[in-house]
């Protein structure tokens, strides 16, 4: 018999050990240990606790996020199911939507911060340090900043005010009125939406439009050709046989 149990097990009984990932019991043989640590099912467990900030040391499972000690009954699925971790990732995943805040190095228990990557700034992970940091005009204006060139923004002439090319409009040039127009405005909404829903699946690429004031074409990877970067064009192209037959269509 081994005397090094493997990442989760720990000792139960003379004839079993316990994996505190699965909540099961196993038989204590080498075997039987190797076949469910080999198995399906807990390796998923071992990839949800990289993804809930679970992590087992000293022969006990701790969540950081919910700042507590599973008990040997509870089992990770348990445990995440459960209201208190539900709600809390529920508020975490809804704080950094958008934000450009990494959350994996916290939930994978490598750091006890989140990664913003506008700000380049690590945060400690509490929901009142985050939303502190969200809501900085700092912060404000790294995000208006990553946003203008994936939203088609370009500066203007006049410095004040910034060129739309999707809408073809001008827009003052603050942190507030560039936010609100991607966010709500319909026609920018909409012509999003519409491409986007044109282009998904098909290998094309709307960047050298949005990033580039001056250029007019979309490019179809596939095909290895420019497109006119509005919704009849790019319909047309998706649809066309050429483009099909490169699907093997």
């Amino acid at each position: 018999m081994k005397t090094d149990l493997p990442y989760g097990i720990i000792a139960s009984s003379k004839t079993r050990v316990r994996c505190l990932c699965c909540g099961v019991y196993i038989p204590k043989a080498n075997k039987c240990i190797e076949q469910h640590t080999n198995g399906a099912k807990h390796k998923e467990n071992i990839e949800l606790m990289n993804e809930n900030a679970i992590r087992f040391s000293n022969g006990k499972m701790h969540c950081k996020l919910c700042k507590r000690v599973l008990s040997e009954e509870d089992s990770v699925t348990y445990h995440i199911e459960s209201d208190d971790h539900a709600n809390f990732m529920a508020a975490l995943e809804d704080l950094v939507d958008g934000e450009f805040i990494s959350l994996d190095p916290y939930l994978a228990c490598e750091k006890d911060e989140v990664h913003c990557e506008v700000c380049n700034k690590n945060i400690y992970c509490s929901l009142k340090q985050i939303q502190e940091h969200v809501n900085d005009l700092y912060h404000r204006f790294q995000i208006t900043e990553r946003l203008k060139p994936l939203n088609g923004l370009f500066p203007a002439a006049n410095n004040t005010e910034v060129w739309c090319k999707v809408c073809k409009i001008y827009i003052q040039d603050n942190v507030l009125s560039v936010l609100d127009h991607i966010d709500e405005d319909e026609e920018h909404i909409e012509w999003f939406s519409e491409i986007e829903d044109l282009i998904d699946n098909q290998d094309v690429s709307i960047e050298p439009y949005l990033t580039n004031e001056h250029e007019a074409y979309a490019f179809c990877n596939r095909c290895q050709m420019d497109i006119v970067c509005n919704a009849q064009s790019i319909q047309s192209h998706v649809h066309s046989e050429a483009h099909l037959n490169q699907f093997g269509l």
